[in-house]
C-alpha cells in the first residue's frame, strides 16, 4: 500500500496544483489578464464604457502539469518495479 501511494503521490500533487489554478487547457502562463470596465467620462457610465486590460505577474499551471505528474509517477513505479524484481 505504501508503494502504491509513493507511486501515485506525484500525479496527485500535480493534479492538485492544476485544479487549484482552474484546470486550464492551455500551456503554463507567467501572467494573467484582468479586464476592467471604466467609464469614458468619470462619474457618467451611461455615456459609455471602455475595457481596460491589466496584466498581473502570476504563474498559472497549465496542461503540462498533470503530464509531468504522470511521467514522474511512471518513473517512480518503474523504479519500485525494478527494485522488487531484483529481490525476487
Amino acid at each position: 500500500m505504501r508503494i502504491f501511494l509513493s507511486c501515485c503521490l506525484p500525479i496527485f500533487l500535480a493534479l492538485g496544483l492544476w485544479v487549484k489554478d482552474g484546470c486550464r487547457l492551455s500551456f503554463w502562463a507567467t501572467s494573467i489578464q484582468i479586464k476592467k470596465e471604466i467609464a469614458v467620462v468619470d462619474g457618467m457610465p451611461e455615456l459609455g464604457t471602455q475595457t481596460k486590460i491589466l496584466w498581473k505577474d502570476q504563474f498559472v499551471h497549465g496542461l503540462e502539469t498533470p503530464f509531468v505528474g504522470i511521467v514522474l509517477s511512471l518513473i517512480v513505479w518503474f523504479f519500485f518495479f525494478k527494485l522488487f524484481q531484483k529481490q525476487v
